[in-house]
């Protein structure tokens, strides 16, 4: 016998350089609460492992061990286990249910636990994680891929591998080129070229070579090329059998490629499946057109289906796809229209006309990589896979291009995209909204919220910077406000859906929002936010509960009744070397952290008026009370009398420390956690710390802290890294636009101005994110880049305050979607 799960396809030639690819893989997808499930969200996301067998097997037994669960939290790793699963098999014309069980014991042990599953003869199989045993009705990718074995036998060999090359056609000349695009033959593809972009097609394979957005000067390939994996073109693999078109090992494809002018056609036929396409592209010099057509002579179930596929590399830029999302099936569909956005390099903005074609994102974070996936006549099945039904089905696809959002110089009502500028915006600031307005958005359709960053995890302590800048951006799409993005984040949230800094922690025994202390804050700021914007009676109805939860459960964190809110389990005792209960994670911010009470009260005093009016008037009381005690006692527990400002947090030793941090002190002033002229002198003395200590030019980012913090204040990950090194200091855009927004509160909007004039600068010129890893996000005094991920979602918060300054008012529809 042999795990099944374990068990890897054929290996390539290239060793190591291709990868030896898994027989298995993970599948997550939205479900609906099933009889038995009282308590489940309506909707939720599980994560199953698909067997896709290239021929009968028998499956013998399933094994549960304990695995990683979701990483909530970087300084401890929670192992979790399943506790319901369902095993189901295809019957070759549909799936059935073989096994399920429910309310399994959480044994804690390493020694799997074996469910018999009478050696069935089966082609296919589907093994969903309904609930475990820390992350609960949503169990994660990584459970999936480590909790599970399936011992089984194949009765059968691996198909063998087989990869056929297309006839490419002589080129025809019979069409001349448009004006503003030239083409060229290289190193087998054909490659064009216009002001706007950079485009190469395969000849002997569908699919692209080469993408590259952007003005000439910025331009690089967005693609995912590895030796041995072609990412691009349609994929196929049925259920029950081997795979048709795939990365690797198999292209069983028989066709041909046209070339004439500006038209690159693909004739294909899908090996023996009975399906066919004709992928007909045009390029222009500022879009591209797609005539997709397919023939289903009968119809087909398919684990992976698509007409087209980009596979798009994040070390270049973490690409993103926004869009509305289809909570059904496999996770990550959208409709259209949709962007494809690339940061840094520009945006597609995806329509359809004719039969209806769904888009995919994924991301694949081991890889960095992410894909889109264009379905033609494809449905969805509750399974996570697709019924291809027969028939033809046809739509034409343009692929317009963007190089920056658009702008307006009128409000207009909110449901036409563009944002709504003063004429007396500054050029950096109208650059960097044109810019980056898309790039703030980093959505994750296949996790359904926004995330740090297309190709992240997804951190719930950065719902406010959401917020903040989606009540005033309006609509992205037509009818689609940035809201609803926000709207998906949020219900994920209330629905128990975890995140990075947020849900159970099971080594622990409480939930991160216990620890993480801005994460509940951060939420609740981002509700105000969205009830004000959107919020309907219907909406609340629906999450009364869930919200009235969370309440509670902030209330119980003040820990003394002052009004603020504490953590017992990060103390911010020196020397203990704890993460931190904010933003700032490797910072030991604790007990008593300023920074999440100034986000804290502008959400209690928001919500107390919102909560009434939209029927929920039991939620919001008391809120107002507790709003009033935690601003009388906020300046009394972190004013600084030797400083003159705000210290970071006053630990459970009583003590406070104050390393000159910008961004706590700019948010108690704009929540009006201080009264006006201590306000005035906070920020004042701040300012004139930051030019005594020379602080570099902004463009390239606002240091957290102005002092150095030691060592003994830090989480150990830190220890040992110099002044100006990431959180210690390091310059970067994130959380900037609190002291700056301060500075406009307070009447110093020559100083506002010039820092949001050199931010935004630094954020149009695209200096500042880049792709996965490249450290762009942080930068040293020096200018050197000292960050990870590249590009951090939060990076782009000062754009609300750039258009609180300078955008015109207009009121957003409200849009609860679906």
């Amino acid at each position: 016998m042999t795990d099944l799960l374990a068990l890897r396809d054929h290996e390539p030639p290239m060793g190591d350089t291709a990868g030896h690819q898994p027989f298995a893989f993970g599948r997550a997808l939205w479900t609906e609460r099933l009889p038995g499930e009282a308590g489940a969200p309506a909707r939720r996301i599980i994560h199953a492992r698909a067997v896709p067998l290239h021929a009968p097997a028998r499956l013998h037994r399933l094994g549960l061990r304990t695995a990683p669960g979701h990483h909530k939290c970087g300084s401890h790793v929670d192992l979790d286990r399943v506790t319901a699963f369902r095993v189901l098999v295809w019957d070759g014309t549909a799936w059935r249910v073989h096994r399920d069980e429910r309310d399994l014991p959480a044994a804690t042990d390493a020694a799997p636990a074996w469910y018999d599953l009478g050696s069935i003869e089966a082609r296919a199989a589907l093994i969903e994680i309904r609930r475990c045993a820390i992350d609960g009705w949503w169990p994660s990718w990584n459970l999936a891929a480590g909790g599970l074995m399936l011992e089984g036998e194949l009765l059968e060999p691996l198909a063998p591998p087989g990869e056929q090359l297309l006839q490419p056609a002589p080129a025809r000349t019979t069409t001349p080129l448009p004006a503003g695009l030239s083409s060229e033959r290289t190193d087998g593809a054909l490659r064009f070229r216009s002001a706007h972009f950079d485009v190469a097609f395969c000849l002997n394979r569908a699919g692209l070579a080469r993408l590259a957005p952007g003005a000439p000067e910025r331009r690089a390939d967005v693609l995912r090329h590895n030796p041995g994996l072609f990412f691009q073109g349609p994929q196929l693999h049925p259920v029950g059998s081997a795979p048709v078109v795939q990365p690797a090992l198999r292209n069983h494809v028989t066709g041909t490629t046209t070339v004439d002018g500006n038209r690159v056609v693909y004739e294909l036929t899908l090996g023996t499946s009975g399906q066919h396409y004709r992928l007909a592209w045009e390029v222009w010099p500022d879009r591209l057109v797609l005539e997709a057509e397919r023939h289903g002579e009968r119809p087909l179930r398919a684990w992976r289906s698509c007409a087209w596929m980009l596979g798009l590399d994040c070390t270049v830029t973490p690409a993103h796809a926004i869009g509305r999302l289809v909570r059904s099936g496999e996770t990550g569909l959208l409709d259209l229209p949709a962007w494809l956005h690339f940061p840094g390099h520009g945006s597609f903005l995806l329509e359809a006309s004719g039969d209806e074609v769904l888009l995919r994102s994924d991301a694949f974070r081991p890889l960095d990589m992410t894909t889109l996936e264009l379905k033609l006549g494809e449905v969805p099945r509750p399974e996570g896979d697709y019924l291809l039904p027969a028939g033809r089905f046809h739509s034409r696809l343009t692929w317009h291009f963007s190089d920056a959002f658009p702008v307006r110089d009128t409000a207009g009502t909110g449901d036409e995209p563009g944002l709504p500028l003063r004429d007396d915006a500054p050029a950096e600031v109208v650059r960097a909204i044109r810019r980056c307005t898309l790039t703030a958005f980093t959505f994750r359709p296949d996790t359904a919220t926004l995330s740090n960053n297309g190709a992240s995890i997804h951190c719930p302590i950065c719902m406010d910077n959401w917020s903040a800048i989606a009540r005033r951006a309006g609509s992205l799409l037509p009818g689609f406000p940035a809201m609803e993005l926000v709207r998906y984040s949020l219900e994920r949230w209330l629905d128990g859906g975890p995140g990075y800094t947020s849900g159970y922690l099971g080594y622990a025994g409480h939930a991160a929002e216990d620890e993480y202390l801005m994460t509940g804050a951060a939420c609740l700021l981002g509700l105000a936010d969205f009830l004000e914007a959107a919020g309907t009676p219907a909406w609340v109805a629906c999450y009364r509960e869930p919200i009235r939860q969370q309440l509670d459960a902030m209330r119980a964190r003040d820990l003394d009744g002052d009004g603020l809110v504490e953590s017992p389990y990060r103390t911010g005792v020196s020397g203990t070397g704890q993460w931190s209960t904010c933003w700032f994670d490797v910072v030991s911010f604790g007990w008593k952290d300023a920074f999440t009470n100034a986000l804290l009260y502008p959400a209690l005093v928001r919500l107390a008026g919102l909560l009434p009016r939209l029927g929920a008037a039991e939620e919001a009381e008391g809120l107002e009370a507790w709003a009033a005690r935690l601003r009388a006692h906020f300046a009394p527990a972190f004013y600084n009398e030797a400083t003159g400002w705000l210290a970071g947090w006053r630990c459970r030793e009583d003590r406070l420390h104050d390393y000159a941090f910008l961004p706590p002190n700019g948010a108690a002033v704009c929540a009006g956690l201080l009264d006006d002229d201590l306000a005035r002198d906070v920020i004042r003395r701040l300012w004139k710390e930051a030019r005594r200590r020379n602080l570099p030019d902004a463009y390239l980012g606002l240091p957290g802290n102005l002092w150095p913090i030691p060592d003994d204040d830090l989480a150990g990950i830190m220890h040992g890294y110099p002044f100006g090194f990431y959180q210690n200091g390091g310059r970067t855009h994130a959380q900037s636009r609190h002291f700056v927004g301060a500075l406009y509160r307070v009447g110093m909007r020559q100083e506002a101005e010039t820092l949001l004039r050199r931010l935004c600068a630094g954020l149009a010129d695209a200096a500042v994110f880049g792709g996965c890893r490249s450290g762009r996000d942080w930068r040293y005094w020096d200018d050197r880049p000292c960050g990870y991920e590249g590009l951090l979602t939060d990076q782009f918060g000062i754009l609300a305050v750039a258009l609180d300054v300078f955008g015109r008012d207009f009121a957003p529809s409200p849009d609860p979607g679906r």
